[in-house]
Protein backbone atom coordinates (compact mmCIF):
# COMPACT_ATOMS: atom_id res chain seq x y z
CA UNK A 1 0.00 0.00 0.00
CA UNK A 2 2.71 2.36 0.79
CA UNK A 3 3.95 1.99 -2.62
CA UNK A 4 0.58 2.57 -4.36
CA UNK A 5 0.20 5.61 -2.21
CA UNK A 6 2.69 7.61 -4.24
CA UNK A 7 1.58 6.41 -7.49
CA UNK A 8 -2.59 7.35 -6.86
CA UNK A 9 -1.61 10.68 -5.20
CA UNK A 10 0.35 11.32 -8.97
CA UNK A 11 -2.48 9.91 -10.92
CA UNK A 12 -4.92 11.89 -8.72
CA UNK A 13 -2.90 15.10 -9.16
CA UNK A 14 -2.01 14.35 -13.29
CA UNK A 15 -5.86 14.98 -13.96
CA UNK A 16 -6.46 17.54 -11.36
CA UNK A 17 -7.50 20.54 -13.52
CA UNK A 18 -6.53 23.22 -10.78
CA UNK A 19 -3.58 24.34 -12.74
CA UNK A 20 -5.57 24.55 -16.21
CA UNK A 21 -8.31 27.17 -16.26
CA UNK A 22 -8.56 30.89 -15.17
CA UNK A 23 -11.63 31.74 -13.32
CA UNK A 24 -13.29 34.91 -13.91
CA UNK A 25 -16.56 35.75 -12.01
CA UNK A 26 -17.67 39.23 -13.08
CA UNK A 27 -20.32 41.15 -10.13
CA UNK A 28 -23.67 42.13 -10.92
CA UNK A 29 -23.23 45.68 -10.79
CA UNK A 30 -23.42 47.46 -14.17
CA UNK A 31 -20.21 49.77 -13.89
CA UNK A 32 -18.21 51.11 -15.94
CA UNK A 33 -14.69 48.96 -15.69
CA UNK A 34 -13.01 52.21 -14.60
CA UNK A 35 -15.44 52.14 -11.35
CA UNK A 36 -15.01 48.65 -10.68
CA UNK A 37 -12.89 46.64 -7.82
CA UNK A 38 -10.99 43.48 -7.97
CA UNK A 39 -9.73 41.05 -6.31
CA UNK A 40 -6.96 39.07 -7.34
CA UNK A 41 -6.38 35.11 -5.97
CA UNK A 42 -2.70 33.76 -6.87
CA UNK A 43 -3.04 30.03 -5.52
CA UNK A 44 0.18 27.92 -4.92
CA UNK A 45 1.22 24.78 -4.37
CA UNK A 46 -1.77 23.79 -2.75
CA UNK A 47 -4.23 24.35 -5.51
CA UNK A 48 -2.78 21.08 -7.44
CA UNK A 49 -4.45 19.26 -4.88
CA UNK A 50 -7.60 21.10 -3.62
CA UNK A 51 -10.08 22.71 -5.69
CA UNK A 52 -10.85 26.60 -6.02
CA UNK A 53 -13.99 25.57 -5.00
CA UNK A 54 -13.51 27.55 -1.46
CA UNK A 55 -11.96 30.68 -3.32
CA UNK A 56 -14.79 31.12 -5.43
CA UNK A 57 -17.48 31.01 -2.48
CA UNK A 58 -15.31 33.05 -0.14
CA UNK A 59 -13.85 35.69 -2.65
CA UNK A 60 -16.86 36.28 -4.54
CA UNK A 61 -17.99 39.97 -2.56
CA UNK A 62 -20.60 41.58 -3.47
CA UNK A 63 -19.46 44.89 -5.50
CA UNK A 64 -15.93 42.95 -6.66
CA UNK A 65 -15.10 40.91 -9.85
CA UNK A 66 -12.80 38.06 -8.94
CA UNK A 67 -9.88 36.82 -10.95
CA UNK A 68 -7.96 33.48 -10.03
CA UNK A 69 -5.78 33.02 -12.77
CA UNK A 70 -3.87 30.10 -13.79
CA UNK A 71 -0.46 31.52 -13.70
CA UNK A 72 1.54 28.23 -12.56
CA UNK A 73 4.13 27.58 -14.38
CA UNK A 74 6.17 24.72 -13.12
CA UNK A 75 9.51 25.61 -14.90
CA UNK A 76 9.83 28.26 -12.95
CA UNK A 77 8.92 31.68 -10.54
CA UNK A 78 10.04 33.98 -14.00
CA UNK A 79 7.69 32.23 -16.21
CA UNK A 80 4.65 32.38 -12.98
CA UNK A 81 5.44 36.12 -12.89
CA UNK A 82 5.66 36.48 -17.02
CA UNK A 83 1.85 34.38 -17.09
CA UNK A 84 0.63 36.93 -14.21
CA UNK A 85 1.51 39.76 -16.21
CA UNK A 86 -0.01 37.75 -19.51
CA UNK A 87 -3.16 37.64 -17.21
CA UNK A 88 -3.11 41.18 -15.96
CA UNK A 89 -3.14 42.64 -19.71
CA UNK A 90 -5.11 40.42 -21.09
CA UNK A 91 -7.96 40.77 -18.10
CA UNK A 92 -7.54 44.68 -18.27
CA UNK A 93 -6.70 44.87 -14.89
CA UNK A 94 -4.93 48.16 -15.16
CA UNK A 95 -8.27 49.99 -16.19
CA UNK A 96 -9.60 49.09 -12.85
CA UNK A 97 -10.42 51.90 -10.06
CA UNK A 98 -8.82 49.62 -7.61
CA UNK A 99 -6.90 46.14 -7.35
CA UNK A 100 -6.74 43.93 -4.00
CA UNK A 101 -4.62 40.85 -3.61
CA UNK A 102 -4.27 37.25 -1.75
CA UNK A 103 -1.16 35.91 -2.51
CA UNK A 104 -0.42 32.32 -1.46
CA UNK A 105 3.01 31.72 -0.65
CA UNK A 106 4.15 30.90 -4.31
CA UNK A 107 1.92 33.68 -4.86
CA UNK A 108 3.39 36.25 -2.78
CA UNK A 109 7.10 34.98 -4.59
CA UNK A 110 5.39 35.21 -7.93
CA UNK A 111 3.38 39.01 -7.19
CA UNK A 112 6.96 40.18 -6.09
CA UNK A 113 8.77 39.44 -8.79
CA UNK A 114 6.56 40.61 -11.11
CA UNK A 115 6.10 44.10 -9.31
CA UNK A 116 9.82 44.55 -9.51
CA UNK A 117 9.89 45.39 -12.90
CA UNK A 118 5.95 46.40 -13.52
CA UNK A 119 4.08 48.44 -11.89
CA UNK A 120 -0.15 48.74 -10.79
CA UNK A 121 -0.36 51.97 -10.11
CA UNK A 122 -4.59 50.91 -9.23
CA UNK A 123 -3.17 48.37 -6.35
CA UNK A 124 -4.97 49.34 -3.34
CA UNK A 125 -3.83 46.23 -1.65
CA UNK A 126 -2.09 43.19 -0.61
CA UNK A 127 -2.61 40.33 1.62
CA UNK A 128 0.13 37.97 2.26
CA UNK A 129 0.14 34.20 3.85
CA UNK A 130 3.20 33.66 5.29
CA UNK A 131 4.26 30.63 7.11
CA UNK A 132 6.97 29.79 8.80
CA UNK A 133 5.95 25.89 9.41
CA UNK A 134 4.77 25.55 5.64
CA UNK A 135 7.73 27.81 3.80
CA UNK A 136 10.13 24.77 4.90
CA UNK A 137 8.11 22.24 3.40
CA UNK A 138 9.63 23.02 -0.38
CA UNK A 139 13.49 22.44 1.21
CA UNK A 140 12.32 19.40 3.23
CA UNK A 141 10.59 17.98 0.01
CA UNK A 142 13.22 18.43 -2.21
CA UNK A 143 16.09 16.90 0.52
CA UNK A 144 14.18 14.15 0.79
CA UNK A 145 12.08 13.00 -2.37
CA UNK A 146 13.79 14.72 -5.09
CA UNK A 147 12.21 12.32 -7.67
CA UNK A 148 8.70 12.61 -6.28
CA UNK A 149 8.53 16.27 -5.79
CA UNK A 150 9.78 17.22 -9.38
CA UNK A 151 8.16 14.75 -10.85
CA UNK A 152 4.98 16.63 -8.97
CA UNK A 153 5.94 20.28 -9.03
CA UNK A 154 8.63 20.93 -11.44
CA UNK A 155 11.85 22.50 -11.10
CA UNK A 156 9.82 25.22 -9.26
CA UNK A 157 9.15 23.63 -6.10
CA UNK A 158 13.50 23.52 -5.95
CA UNK A 159 13.41 27.39 -7.02
CA UNK A 160 11.19 28.13 -4.30
CA UNK A 161 13.16 26.15 -1.85
CA UNK A 162 16.69 28.12 -2.72
CA UNK A 163 14.90 31.40 -3.19
CA UNK A 164 15.00 33.59 0.06
CA UNK A 165 11.72 36.12 0.13
CA UNK A 166 12.10 39.19 -1.71
CA UNK A 167 10.27 41.98 0.02
CA UNK A 168 8.05 43.95 -1.94
CA UNK A 169 8.85 47.79 -1.16
CA UNK A 170 5.47 48.98 0.29
CA UNK A 171 4.32 52.68 -2.01
CA UNK A 172 0.45 53.73 -1.64
CA UNK A 173 -0.88 50.26 -1.07
CA UNK A 174 -1.97 48.52 2.42
CA UNK A 175 -0.19 45.71 2.94
CA UNK A 176 -1.32 43.10 5.37
CA UNK A 177 0.20 39.85 6.45
CA UNK A 178 -1.73 36.71 7.82
CA UNK A 179 0.49 34.40 9.81
CA UNK A 180 -0.63 30.70 9.60
CA UNK A 181 0.33 28.93 12.86
CA UNK A 182 -0.78 25.40 12.22
CA UNK A 183 1.68 22.63 10.83
CA UNK A 184 0.15 20.91 7.78
CA UNK A 185 -0.34 17.02 7.55
CA UNK A 186 2.78 16.82 5.44
CA UNK A 187 4.54 18.12 7.26
CA UNK A 188 3.88 16.62 10.32
CA UNK A 189 4.75 13.08 8.27
CA UNK A 190 8.15 15.10 7.63
CA UNK A 191 8.72 15.67 10.94
CA UNK A 192 12.04 14.64 11.81
CA UNK A 193 13.58 16.48 8.85
CA UNK A 194 11.95 19.83 10.64
CA UNK A 195 12.99 18.60 13.87
CA UNK A 196 16.63 18.80 12.52
CA UNK A 197 16.20 22.62 11.71
CA UNK A 198 16.15 25.73 13.86
CA UNK A 199 12.85 26.49 15.39
CA UNK A 200 11.32 28.90 13.23
CA UNK A 201 10.20 32.77 14.27
CA UNK A 202 6.21 33.64 14.20
CA UNK A 203 7.86 37.28 14.22
CA UNK A 204 6.30 39.71 11.97
CA UNK A 205 9.68 41.59 12.10
CA UNK A 206 11.61 38.27 11.15
CA UNK A 207 9.35 37.83 7.89
CA UNK A 208 11.06 40.75 5.64
CA UNK A 209 7.87 42.20 4.60
CA UNK A 210 6.62 45.84 5.82
CA UNK A 211 2.88 46.10 6.24
CA UNK A 212 0.27 48.12 7.60
CA UNK A 213 -1.32 45.25 9.65
CA UNK A 214 -1.01 41.99 10.39
CA UNK A 215 -3.22 38.63 12.23
CA UNK A 216 -2.36 35.22 13.67
CA UNK A 217 -4.58 32.33 12.92
CA UNK A 218 -4.34 28.59 13.96
CA UNK A 219 -4.48 27.34 11.03
CA UNK A 220 -2.83 25.44 8.71
CA UNK A 221 -2.15 25.61 4.95
CA UNK A 222 -4.22 22.97 3.84
CA UNK A 223 -7.09 24.82 5.39
CA UNK A 224 -6.60 28.13 3.62
CA UNK A 225 -7.75 25.88 1.13
CA UNK A 226 -10.59 24.05 2.66
CA UNK A 227 -11.55 25.94 5.58
CA UNK A 228 -11.48 29.92 4.13
CA UNK A 229 -14.89 30.91 5.45
CA UNK A 230 -12.49 30.75 8.92
CA UNK A 231 -10.62 33.85 7.81
CA UNK A 232 -11.95 35.51 4.72
CA UNK A 233 -14.19 38.09 6.55
CA UNK A 234 -11.18 39.41 8.31
CA UNK A 235 -9.62 39.67 4.19
CA UNK A 236 -12.39 41.44 2.51
CA UNK A 237 -12.67 43.20 5.89
CA UNK A 238 -8.66 44.62 4.72
CA UNK A 239 -9.53 45.05 1.03
CA UNK A 240 -12.29 47.75 1.94
CA UNK A 241 -10.37 49.17 5.15
CA UNK A 242 -7.07 48.45 5.39
CA UNK A 243 -7.01 47.32 8.55
CA UNK A 244 -7.98 43.54 9.61
CA UNK A 245 -11.26 43.25 11.57
CA UNK A 246 -10.57 44.01 15.52
CA UNK A 247 -11.16 40.84 16.64
CA UNK A 248 -8.48 39.23 15.02
CA UNK A 249 -5.18 38.23 17.41
CA UNK A 250 -1.84 40.30 17.11
CA UNK A 251 -0.23 37.49 19.10
CA UNK A 252 1.83 34.54 18.10
CA UNK A 253 0.14 31.25 18.58
CA UNK A 254 1.00 29.55 21.66
CA UNK A 255 -0.37 26.20 20.60
CA UNK A 256 1.69 23.29 19.52
CA UNK A 257 1.60 23.66 15.82
CA UNK A 258 1.64 20.27 15.77
CA UNK A 259 -1.27 19.05 18.39
CA UNK A 260 -3.55 17.95 16.26
CA UNK A 261 -1.50 15.14 14.96
CA UNK A 262 -0.39 13.92 18.63
CA UNK A 263 -2.32 10.35 19.04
Amino acid sequence: MKVLLPILLLFVLMCNDAWTKDIIILDANQLKIEEREAILVLTGFGSVYHSAKNQKLNFKQPGYDLFIPDYIDKKSIALCSEHLGNFITKQQLLRYKKIHVFAYILGAWTLNTYLEQNTLPNLASIIYDRSPLQERVPGILVRSNPFLSRLVFGKLIAEIAHTPYQAHQQQNENIGILMECKATKILWKKKKEYDLMPKPSFSVEKLNQSCSDYCYFFISHDELYTQLEKISPCIVTFFKTGKFSADTSKEACSIDPFITYHK
